[in-house]
């Protein structure tokens, strides 16, 4: 990915490239332009160039009067039919009470092709204390399927100066749809010991009518030049119990300099129902490039295929880690 850029009041300019090197994937540019007639009024115009195939551009107009914010954009007729389109929108955020406030927002699409509308209207509550807050929210749709819902909360909570527990779920009805999505989890972090995890339940349409089941667990101890980590993920398919996956991993890194690190890891995923078990391990190398940015290059002599975003070739790898926290770009 290659980006360059130009920010100087009044005019934002950004053009970013992608550029696949390996698969069946296509190249794709996107040019973005913002000229600000005041801090209250903006005009601007996006690109995306996927080469080969197409492009699909807009102009937009974003406007704040008060507390309320307007965007009005067309996206422009594209040569496979896409596009020719006019998109409306409003937005404020309303105070109810001390720690209490409501976001109101409303949309409309007009398809000048079809003539078709579609529109939608929202409402949220966000509630916030020093060491809680907690969101609900709606959402009503309107489109060529009928009127569409969903009714989505939250809440997280600081338990220790360590210790952060999180609850959230989602429901959608209507329009063809009938999903439902629920999660736990917590994170917790001291000087030298880090942990998140999560249990998530997906069903309807939000699965592919597949009901799933599934759950996350990492942990991080580092000390000043190492650092060991360790993780757990499972899935389950709730129709299909034999479906059962577990997928366990270990790995770690000695840090020669402050810049410079060397490290090995190792990869399990099961399915004992089926009585299949698959390993990966690597040696790998790390520079620190830039604060908290980390290129690191690898070796994986078996490959391995895992759970969610868990893979890795046979052969040579290349790999960014971005390390992010409030010491980044301050002071300690």
């Amino acid at each position: 990915m290659v980006s360059a850029g130009y920010h100087r009041d009044p005019v934002d300019v950004d053009v970013v490239h992608t550029q696949p090197l390996s698969g069946n994937l296509s190249p794709e540019t996107s040019v973005s332009m913002r000229y600000k007639f005041s801090p209250e009024l903006s005009v601007g115009f996006t690109d995306k160039i996927t080469w080969g195939i197409g492009h699909s551009a807009a102009v937009t107009l974003d406007s704040m009067v008060g507390n309320v914010n307007y965007a009005v954009a067309y996206e422009l007729p594209g040569a496979s039919g896409q596009g020719n389109r006019a998109r409306f929108g409003v937005s404020t955020s309303l105070p109810v009470a001390e720690n209490l406030t409501a976001g109101l927002r409303a949309s409309a699409t007009y398809n000048v092709n079809t003539a078709q509308v579609e529109a939608g209207a929202g409402a949220d509550l966000h509630y916030k204390t020093g060491s809680m807050t907690a969101t609900s929210g709606t959402d009503i749709n309107y489109g060529a399927q009928g009127f569409g819902v969903v009714l989505r909360g939250g809440v997280s909570g600081q338990l220790t100066p360590n210790l952060n527990l999180t609850a959230d779920g989602l429901m959608e009805f209507g329009a063809g749809k009938n999903g439902q999505r629920a999660a736990l989890g917590f994170a917790y972090r001291d000087r030298d010991f880090n942990s998140l995890g999560t249990v998530r339940y997906v069903s309807g349409t939000l699965a592919g009518g597949q009901p799933e089941l599934s759950s996350n667990l990492s942990a991080e101890y580092r000390q000043s030049n190492y650092a060991i980590r360790g993780g757990l993920d499972t899935r389950t398919l709730l129709l299909d119990r034999a479906s059962f996956t577990a997928q366990a991993s270990l790995s770690g890194t000695y840090y020669l300099t402050d810049r410079l690190g060397v490290g090995a890891w190792g990869r399990m995923i099961t399915q004992p129902a089926t009585g299949t078990t698959e390993y990966g391990y690597g040696l790998e190398a790390s520079v620190r490039a830039l604060p908290g940015t980390w290129i690191t290059a690898g070796y994986n002599p078996l490959g391995f295929s895992g759970i969610g975003s868990t893979y890795t070739k046979q052969g040579a790898y290349l790999r960014l880690d971005l390390t992010l926290d409030e010491t980044l770009g301050g002071e300690k």
